[in-house]
Formats: C-alpha cells, structure tokens, sequence
C-alpha cells in the first residue's frame, strides 16, 4: 500500500491501536453516561434556593402547596417554546387542584428570549434559573425537559424525561396529592 502525501511515514496502520484505544475510551465514558441514574421515585428533592430571570428569590420551603411539579429545561432546547402553551393551561389549574407550578432553566442562559416568547405578561408560574447548575447535578438530571412532581413530603412520586402532555401530569398530581402517595413518598 503507498503512503499519502498526508500520511504519517511507517506503517499505515500504525495509529489504529491508539486511536481504537481512544474510541473505546470514548464509548466507555459516554456508556458510563447513559447508565448513570436519573431522578428517582421516592428520593427527597434537596433544599433549593434559586432565582428568577428578575431576580427574584424563591426557596422550596416557601412552597405551602402540597404538591410541586417541576418542569427543568434548557433555553437552549426549542421544546420549552412548544410546551408552553400546555405548561399555560397547567398552570390555570393550580388553584383547584392545590398544586404549584415550577418551570427552571438548567443553562440560566438566553433570558431575554424568556421575554420575547411570553411576552409582556410573562408566564403564569415562576421561571427559575440554575445558573450553577446545582439542583441540576443533585437531582442528576439526565436530560430536558425533565417533568418531577413532589409530594407534601417533598419526595419525588413522578419523573418523566420529555414532556408526557398535560393528562399525565394531572394523573400524576391527583397521585401525589392522595394520601397513600403522601404517607409513603410513591406512585
């Protein structure tokens, strides 16, 4: 086989090792990614204080409903721009069915788009920003959108990565919002 004029001088496959070396060393990370464990059920949300793009603070001790759904995205991911119209009509049910509503930014990047796409009266639920990424990696959030629903216990009952549509967010209120769900932390 001739060399290329860009090809190293020796034998031609003399990089391959190395570079199926790196491949797999690749593979291995991105595996070791993957397997990587998500939000469960039945973990506690941690303590969290976080801001909005006013900066305004909100902490989850503030909450007094007895159910919280958090809805983490990314500015970054164009899907928070078509759920927000079934994030709207959630939030519409909030008061009857004693719930609240948390929408949080995982990038904290871009908040003027946040503007631009609700206009002047804004979202109807706060919109949180994790600029650090904190909550983020204690929840070992896996990917965007990424819908947690909270017990009065504050332990998670419901994950769903993706938005599963506003139907199974309310099944899975009304299951949190119950008392079998708020003695034992489960779905």
């Amino acid at each position: 086989m001739e060399r290329g004029r860009g090809d190293p001088p020796g034998r031609p496959y003399e990089g391959a090792g190395a570079m199926l070396a790196l491949c797999l060393c690749l593979t291995a990370s991105v595996a070791a990614q993957e397997v990587r464990e998500g939000p469960a059920v039945g973990d506690t949300v941690p303590k969290f204080t976080l801001f909005d793009a006013d900066g305004r603070q909100l902490r989850l001790r503030d909450i007094k409903e007895p159910v919280i759904v958090l809805n983490l995205w990314a500015f970054w991911c164009d899907t928070w721009i078509a759920q927000l119209p079934q994030l709207r009509e959630l939030a519409a049910q909030q008061d009857l069915l004693n719930f609240r509503l948390l929408a949080i930014s995982v990038d904290g990047m871009w908040t003027d788009q946040l503007k631009a796409v609700c206009g002047s009266e804004g979202a109807p639920f706060p919109v949180l920003i994790d600029r650090r990424k904190r909550l983020s990696r204690q929840l070992r959030l896996r990917r965007v959108p990424t819908i947690i629903v909270l017990n009065r216990e504050r332990k998670i009952t419901y994950v769903h990565e993706a938005y599963p549509g506003n139907l199974g967010v309310l099944q899975a209120i009304r299951e949190a919002a119950s008392a079998k769900a708020a003695r034992e932390g489960t779905d």
